[in-house]
């Protein structure tokens, strides 16, 4: 799966990141939490402008995380 270091990175920070910045948008690259910033487009920037068009994650730091159900009507 792409980002899968990323995700564990929140994941094993998501405690302290909650504490200090919830609501807010966290930079990860592989194993390294680059920053926090206040919103997605400030974090997406930043990671377009020190990575380039690369996988990196942009994730809100939240509580609760929100599931996102789709689903298709069209038979296979």
């Amino acid at each position: 799966m792409k980002l899968e270091k990323e995700y564990q990175t929140y994941l094993e920070h998501k405690d302290e990141l909650l504490a200090k910045s919830e609501g807010k948008f966290v930079l990860i690259k592989d194993t390294k939490i680059i920053d926090v910033y206040s919103s997605y487009e400030d974090a997406l920037k930043e990671g377009f402008k020190r990575f380039g068009n690369v996988p990196f994650l942009v994730k809100e730091i939240q509580r609760e995380e929100e599931i996102n159900f789709f689903y298709t009507n069209v038979a296979a």
